[in-house]
């Protein structure tokens, strides 16, 4: 006898790695699914892997998957009798669940009611402190002006920090130190909450200095039952959004825990929740928590939670939204080993975190490990379009213990190779290998604390740079090998290689001599002696060795007469040369380029949105000229010489692509 599924069918609301994810739990619980598709998402896997599928418009997010029109057309036209919304899109749009119930479609979520009031932060510290919930000091009505606004402030106490009431993902947030900063910040946050939320009520609270970001994972279900599934540590985080987050928190006590966990389950009571949810809280040196926000949607971290847990949050969620009641209590729910998750993005650390977008044209993820979870929508010859969030992939390692699952995240993310686009997993790695995270002494200022004039790469110990002193040679001596064996040569006159040889990392150079012996070489230079074997072959783009009996992961791409390699979050430049060729380049003289550069082009794919010079303009070095929009954030073009305007392009409003000729110079 087969039994019935809780749905016949199930249409996703979203795209990528969480529309992926969801399917592939409807498809174990044997539930059909439905995807939804932009132009952009035709040929993504997430439309590949379902049932069935449905355009829904152009690939702008507001005539697709933010379209109530479109998607409320395609669940008619599938016949699907449930909505999973996943994360962002529509995930907590009250007026899209309230819709659904008109339609008789059932939301895999909470309440149209519950959305609504949660999703004003106003509201909802009201609910938190009649629920009995910890908050922050501050104040929750109107604010009319700068003037009140400084008013308020003093009354708290600098440091403060402004928000907007329907903010959420970082939007419309802003720290204040003094009545001076006010006046901008005030109205900056306005601008934004107004720009991003349509709604630009702002509230003020005071700012917990160094805090720790702390999140309780909910389930309930609609007959009163309430669990936790432990927390989540959050605070690693750049411009309020959440990089790396791990389960559970390194800070946390069990005494804390379960306190927090009650306040949980009375604030869900409160509101009358049902479905997966977390409570958002800010935590102290001192381990007093305040509640921040809840979030009544599934969330993009929740596989850390899941991997600690044993339990399928989706799955979960489905139940609820069938009516089901929880199949377990509090005391099932036991917290099991570690899991760390790094957030993979199309970004460019080193140029501050500019957005990348493109195809993919090499994409290898870590060795198969049943330890490494990978949640990902994107794989070669996949493109991160300019049109959306710019996260590629979430890697996520589980270790017996934290500090086992650091060194697995390590290890995966020195052999996860991304080629074609920009992406941040250098700068990943040198969070994760940072000995202050490995030690737990981490807050949500932490990046801005480490980094302050933002990401150059991690710093070059002597280990590491034997590392690239070693690989440099391999790679180039490898390619030597290779023409030395080529057939056609002079009798007598075949390619010798030498054993003396410069190696260049960046501007520093390091005189080598070479044994070769079995499987690779041996390396000198002053008292450094170094080892190295590898069976890498000519043309792959991860480097496997071991260097002086430690085995290593390095990225090569090669450049002009060189290779760029990346290991342990550092990037550096290598040439290899003979000791002659090297005394000759040395006295070659070096041009300044820069005034070479008659064109601007465009960094990134996105749209023109204001272009601030004309025909017949001086500019000055790094002078603002045109602002591009791309993966929903902003980035302004400045000029990389001095000169006059030529010639304008692009017009506004026009979609651009990487390279892409912008202006002209005279």
């Amino acid at each position: 006898m087969t039994t019935k599924p809780l749905f016949e069918k199930v249409l996703v609301a979203n795209r990528g790695e969480i529309a992926l994810r969801i399917i592939q739990t409807l498809q174990k619980m044997g539930i059909k699914s439905v995807a939804v598709y932009s132009e952009a998402d035709t040929n993504s896997k997430h439309v590949q892997q379902a049932d069935e599928a449905y355009y829904i418009g152009n690939s702008p997010a507001t005539e697709s998957y933010l379209s109530i029109k479109n998607i409320i057309a395609a669940i008619r036209e599938s016949g699907a009798d449930a909505v999973h919304p996943g994360y962002g899109f529509l995930s907590e749009n009250s007026n899209f669940a309230n819709i659904l119930k008109r339609e008789g479609i059932t939301l895999i979520g909470p309440s149209a009611k519950v959305i609504k009031m949660m999703g004003d932060k106003i509201e909802a510290k009201k609910i938190a402190i009649d629920s009995g919930v910890s908050t922050v000091p501050g104040y929750m009505g109107t604010i009319n002006n700068v003037e009140q606004a400084i008013d308020i402030a003093e009354k708290i106490g600098f440091p403060v920090i402004i928000k907007a009431a329907a903010g959420g993902g970082g939007r419309g947030m802003r720290v204040v130190t003094n009545p001076k900063e006010m006046e901008k910040a005030y109205h900056s946050a306005k601008l934004e909450a107004e720009n991003c939320f349509s709604d630009g009520r702002v509230f003020i609270e005071k700012l917990i200095l160094a805090p720790r970001h702390i999140e309780i994972q909910l389930l309930a279900d609609q007959y009163g039952n309430a669990v936790c599934l432990g927390e989540r540590e959050c605070s690693i985080q750049r411009y309020h959004q959440k990089v790396i987050e791990e389960a559970p928190s390194s800070f946390l006590d069990e005494e804390t825990r379960q306190k927090m966990y009650s306040e949980v389950v009375a604030l869900s009571k409160k509101v009358g929740y049902y479905s997966a949810g977390t409570v958002e809280f800010m935590m102290d040196k001192h381990k007093n928590y305040y509640f921040l926000e809840m979030n009544t949607r599934l969330q993009v971290e929740h596989p850390v939670t899941e991997l600690i847990t044993g339990y399928d949050i989706v799955e979960q969620m489905i139940r609820i939204a069938a009516g089901q009641k929880l199949a377990f209590a509090q005391e099932d729910v036991k917290l099991t080993g570690w899991a760390i998750e790094s957030r993979i993005c199309a970004e460019d650390p080193s140029r501050g975190f500019l957005p990348s977008s493109g195809r993919i044209l090499d994409y290898k993820t870590p060795p198969k490990n049943p330890n490494i979870r990978i949640d990902s929508g994107i794989g070669p010859g996949g493109e991160v379009s300019m049109f959306y969030d710019a996260m590629i992939a979430k890697l996520c390692t589980y270790g017996e213990t934290r500090q086992e699952a650091i060194d697995l995240m390590s290890q995966s993310l020195s052999s996860f190779v991304i080629q074609g686009i920009s992406h941040n997993i250098s700068f990943l790695e040198a969070l994760i290998n940072h000995p202050k995270f490995a030690s737990g002494d981490i807050h949500t200022g932490f990046i801005d604390e480490e980094y302050p004039g933002g990401f150059s790469g991690a710093n070059l110990t002597s280990e590491i740079n034997e590392v690239f002193l070693a690989t440099a040679i391999f790679v180039y001596l490898t390619e030597q090998k290779r023409a030395s064996s080529i057939n056609g040569q002079i009798n007598d006159q075949s390619h010798k290689i030498g054993t003396r040889w410069i190696v260049t990392i960046d501007k520093d150079q390091y005189p080598i001599m070479i044994k070769q012996v079995e499987d690779g070489y041996n390396l000198r230079y002053g008292t450094s002696r170094i080892t190295i074997r590898s069976n890498w072959s000519l043309g792959g783009h991860l480097f496997t060795a071991l260097v002086s009996g430690q085995k290593v992961n390095v990225k090569i791409v090669d450049i002009p007469t060189g290779y760029r390699l990346t290991h342990s979050g550092i990037t550096v430049n290598t040439y290899v040369r003979s000791p002659r060729m090297s005394e000759l380049e040395a006295i070659l003289p070096m041009r300044d380029e820069s005034e070479d550069l008659l064109e601007l082009t465009a960094p990134l794919s996105g749209q023109i949105i204001s272009i601030n010079v004309k025909v017949g303009d001086e500019v000055t070095l790094g002078q603002d000229m045109i602002v591009l929009t791309a993966m929903k954030m902003e980035n302004i073009i400045t000029a990389e010489r001095r000169g006059k305007i030529a010639k304008i392009s692009v017009k506004e409003l026009e979609n651009v692509s990487t390279g892409q000729v912008l202006l002209e110079f005279e």
